[in-house]
C-alpha cells in the first residue's frame, strides 16, 4: 500500500510532519508534480522557478541519502493523481497546508473531489503557524507560541520508499525544465536554492550578521546584508518556520545587548510573518478583491503610460527608480522600498493595486502569496483597518540614502549630479543638467506627476469613502483579520483606527 508525499513549498526532510506520518503507514513515494500552467501565470517567474528547481534538485540529494529519490512528474496535478490512482494501489496522500494563490487554491479543491471520488484520504499537516480553519482571532497568538514550541518532527530513522522506473512520466528533478519564462531579465546574482544552502545563510545570520538586524533593515545600503535573506528559503520550504523560531530562541538565550535586541526583533517580524499568511488563508479572494469593499469607490483607473514608468523605474523620482531598478536586477528589495513602490503606484499615481501587485509578486524571488496580497492591500490603503502610509520618496531618500550611493549606483543617469540636486534632479537649472551630463526629460525623466498635488488628491479620495458605514465595515474586517498582539482594530471608535504594527520591516 503506497502513501504519497506530495512536496510543495515543503522542500526540505528535516520538521516535515508529512513524511513522518507517511513513513509510519506504509511504503512511501516522495512526489513534486512540475505544473506549466501555474508557471505561466502573471505573478510566477523564471527567477522563482530556478530558485524552486535548485531547491528540488538539493531535496532529491536529501533524499538519496535516506535510500529514496524524489519522483517529478509534469502537467496538470489533478490528472497526474488521476493517473496514479490507475497504477498505484494508493493509501493515502500526505501534504502540508499550502497557502497559495486563487489557482493553488482552485486546484486542491479539484482534487479534493477527486480523491473524494476515489476514496483516497488526503492529509495536511500545518507547516507555519496558520490555522485551518481560523474561527477565532483572539487566541492566535497563544496559538502561535504553543505551536512554535512543539518537537519538531524528526527525519524517520527508516523509510520504505517505492520504487518507479524512470519514464517520460516519472522524472529526476534535472529533468525538468531549466527556464519557463523569458519575460523578465535574468537576477544579476541569484540566491541558490535548495536547504544545504539555506542553513549556511541561516548559521551566517545566527552567528555574524544578525547583530545588526536591528537599525540596518530600512535602508537599502544596509539592508541586503543586515536582513536575514531567509526569505526565499522559507517561501519554498527548504527551512521551516518551527525550525528557524527554535533555532533563533535557542541562539538568543546564550546573547546579550545589541545581539539579543536583534533576535528578538527578528523573531517579531516571524510572527508577523504568520500573521499576514493566515489573513489569505481566512479570505483568499484578498488577491483581486479589495478587503473594504467601499474602497473599489476609489478613483484609481489603469494609465498604461504611469503604469509602464513605475515598473521600468523611470517615474523620475530616482529613489524609487533606484529601488524598482534594484528588485528587477536582484529579485529581492528590502520591505521599506517593497512599501514605498507600492505606496508611490497607489497615491500619487493612483493605479489600481491589482497589476501592481502581481507584477511585483512575478520580481520577487521570495514571492510569500499570504505576505504579499495582504501587504499590497495595507499599502494601497484599501484594507479599512490600516492607517494609509503616503511615502514621501524625496525624505526616503534623504533619511535612507543621504549621500545617495544607492540611487547613483542604480540610476547611473544621475551619477554626476552633485548631493543638493540628487533627489530632486527635475529642479536643476539648466546650466547644471548640462555640466551634470543630465538633461531632465532625455536622459532622465522629469516626475510623473506633481508629487504633492496628487498626494492631495489621494488623500481627499480616500475621505470621500469615509463615511460611518466605512468605519462600520471596517469593525467587523477587523474582528476578522486584525492583530490582537497591539492594540486591536476590534476597539475603534468612530473615525479612530488602530494602527496595525505589520507597518514594519518582515524580513
Amino acid at each position: 500500500m503506497t502513501q504519497i508525499v506530495w512536496f510543495k513549498r515543503d522542500l526540505r526532510l528535516q520538521d516535515h510532519s508529512a513524511l513522518w506520518h507517511a513513513a509510519q503507514s506504509g511504503t512511501v513515494l516522495a512526489l513534486y508534480i512540475f505544473e506549466p500552467d501555474y508557471w505561466q501565470l502573471d505573478d510566477t517567474s523564471q527567477r522563482q522557478w530556478a530558485f524552486t528547481r535548485e531547491a528540488l534538485i538539493d531535496l532529491n540529494q536529501q533524499l538519496k541519502r535516506l535510500g529514496g529519490e524524489l519522483i517529478c512528474m509534469s502537467g496538470d496535478a489533478v490528472l497526474r493523481f488521476n493517473k496514479l490512482t490507475e497504477v498505484l494501489n494508493i493509501q493515502g496522500i500526505h501534504s502540508h497546508e499550502e497557502t497559495g494563490n486563487l489557482w493553488t487554491f482552485s486546484r486542491d479543491l479539484k482534487l479534493k473531489k477527486l480523491l473524494k471520488k476515489s476514496n483516497i484520504p488526503w492529509t495536511e499537516y500545518p507547516q507555519n503557524g496558520v490555522r485551518r480553519p481560523n474561527r477565532n482571532r483572539d487566541d492566535w497568538a497563544s496559538h502561535w507560541n504553543q505551536w512554535m514550541t512543539q518537537t519538531q518532527y524528526p527525519i524517520p530513522d527508516h523509510i520504505n520508499f517505492l520504487t518507479l522506473d524512470r519514464n517520460e512520466n516519472f522524472l529526476k528533478p534535472e529533468q525538468l525544465p531549466e527556464r519557463i519564462s523569458c519575460q523578465l531579465p535574468s537576477v544579476q546574482q541569484p540566491q541558490k536554492g535548495g536547504r544545504e544552502e539555506g542553513v549556511k545563510i541561516l548559521s551566517d545570520f545566527l552567528n555574524q550578521r544578525g547583530e545588526y538586524y536591528r537599525g540596518s533593515i530600512s535602508s537599502p545600503l544596509t539592508a541586503e546584508n543586515g536582513c536575514s535573506r531567509l526569505s526565499p528559503y522559507l517561501a519554498v520550504g527548504c527551512i521551516g518556520m518551527r525550525e528557524l523560531v527554535q533555532a533563533v530562541r535557542n541562539r538568543r538565550r546564550a546573547a546579550e545587548g545589541r545581539w539579543k535586541a536583534s533576535l528578538s526583533a527578528f523573531e517579531s517580524r516571524l510572527w508577523w510573518h504568520c500573521h499576514f499568511i493566515q489573513k489569505l488563508e481566512d479570505q483568499p479572494d484578498m488577491e483581486i478583491q479589495n478587503l473594504h469593499p467601499l474602497t473599489e469607490q476609489l478613483n484609481r483607473p489603469f494609465d498604461e503610460e504611469k503604469f509602464e514608468a513605475w515598473k521600468t523605474g523611470n517615474t523620475g523620482w530616482p529613489m524609487v527608480d533606484a529601488s524598482m531598478r534594484y528588485l528587477i536586477a536582484n529579485g529581492w528589495v528590502n520591505f521599506r522600498m517593497r512599501a514605498m513602490l507600492i505606496s508611490i503606484a497607489s497615491y500619487p499615481l493612483a493605479l489600481p493595486w491589482q497589476p501592481v501587485s502581481r507584477y511585483l509578486a512575478s520580481l520577487f524571488t521570495d514571492y510569500e502569496p499570504g505576505i504579499h496580497y495582504p501587504q499590497v492591500q495595507m499599502q494601497a490603503g484599501t484594507t479599512g483597518i490600516n492607517i494609509p502610509r503616503m511615502y514621501n520618496p524625496i525624505l526616503q531618500a534623504q533619511r535612507l540614502d543621504a549621500k545617495g550611493l544607492f540611487v547613483r549606483r542604480w540610476v547611473p543617469e544621475l551619477q554626476h549630479v552633485s548631493d543638493q540636486w540628487i533627489f530632486e534632479p527635475w529642479l536643476m537649472p539648466r546650466a547644471i543638467q548640462e555640466n551634470s551630463h543630465c538633461i531632465i526629460g532625455e536622459d532622465y525623466p522629469a516626475p510623473l506627476v506633481d508629487f504633492a498635488a496628487a498626494t492631495r488628491r489621494a488623500r481627499a479620495d480616500l475621505k470621500s469613502v469615509r463615511d460611518s458605514e466605512f468605519f462600520t465595515t471596517a469593525q467587523v474586517i477587523g474582528e476578522k483579520h486584525g492583530s490582537r498582539k497591539r492594540n486591536s482594530s476590534r476597539r475603534m471608535t468612530g473615525k479612530k483606527k488602530a494602527r496595525d504594527a505589520g507597518q514594519m520591516t518582515l524580513f
